[in-house]
């Protein structure tokens, strides 16, 4: 049925109207991933790096008893998913939890608990029927290192405790503003170099030299590490969804402008028929006036 010219206007007023919302939503979206951005690519190379010494620690033949690097007999395991607490950012949530159903769908269900960090984690997860142990919102601004320190503090006691005896992280990795992958990494206990790695780093027959001693080390930095783990993990979180949302309300907007492109040709198009028809109405009481 074909729509009068009030009707696409009325349209192209709705249209504009949301436009405004999305063209603001990706500028406040921009504006926190420049900054979430520099924090996950400045941290990056330190977090790299403390988990390469961690990791190589605990590959040493130093004989220790730190509980955060000692494998646990167990099949009970803890998923953290870091999501997001809004939609309108693409496929970035459902990525992550696409990766923690392969992950959960290969492991034993009744073995498996999940801590989730955003809402939108949260309930897709719990409408699958997943035991969710407990659920935090995505932290920001001044309340997102205490956050961060009380969930790593939760995790830490709850593997001394053997609640559970493995805890993997589950987070999305920001590469660039369009590719953000799903990263999925051995939280605790702390793993050990692959073979590989440990052979190249510690040139085949050298072991470290640790001061003052190894107990002191670890306890030292062991805690602060996964502190450090899981707050990068988070940033890189965030800065793939303002990514996401940027792009997705981008593509948002240049699909309005197209749509308002195709309405206005269509109410130019309306508009000329009626005034059409309103001349021939004319031109035809004229015409009978005179016969």
């Amino acid at each position: 049925m074909a729509q009068s010219p009030r009707e696409i206007q009325r349209r192209i007023r709705g249209i504009k109207s949301t436009q405004q919302i999305t063209k603001a939503m990706e500028m406040v979206a921009a504006v926190k991933l420049n900054r979430v951005r520099l924090q996950a690519e400045h941290s990056r190379p330190y977090v790299e790096r403390m988990q390469t010494m961690m990791c190589a620690l605990c590959s040493s033949s130093y004989d220790f008893s730190d509980p955060l690097f000692l494998e646990q007999s167990g099949e009970k395991i803890l998923l953290v998913v870091v999501t997001s607490d809004r939609g309108l950012c693409g496929t970035f949530n459902v990525n992550v939890i696409n990766a923690a159903k392969n992950f959960l769908e290969d492991k034993d269900k009744k073995n498996i608990t999940l801590l989730t960090i955003g809402r939108k984690g949260n309930d897709a997860l719990a409408r699958m029927g997943y035991a969710v142990e407990r659920y935090h919102p995505v932290p920001w601004g001044p309340a997102l290192n205490t956050e961060l320190r009380l969930i790593s503090l939760f995790l830490m006691e709850a593997f001394i405790a053997e609640r559970f005896n493995k805890v993997y992280l589950l987070y999305s990795q920001f590469v660039n503003v369009l590719k953000y992958t799903p990263m999925l990494v051995q939280y605790l206990p702390i793993p050990p170099l692959p073979p590989e790695e440990k052979k190249k780093l510690l040139r085949m027959s050298t072991d470290f030299i640790v001061e003052p001693t190894f107990e002191a080390v670890a306890n030292l930095l062991g805690s602060s590490y996964l502190e450090t783990r899981l707050y990068h993990a988070v940033i890189e979180s965030l800065a793939s969804e303002y990514a996401a949302r940027m792009v997705s309300m981008r593509n948002a907007n240049d699909n309005a402008d197209d749509v308002i492109r195709e309405l206005s040709l269509t109410y130019n198009k309306a508009r000329q028929a009626t005034i059409t028809k309103e001349l021939i109405d004319i031109i035809g009481g004229v015409e009978a006036l005179k016969g």
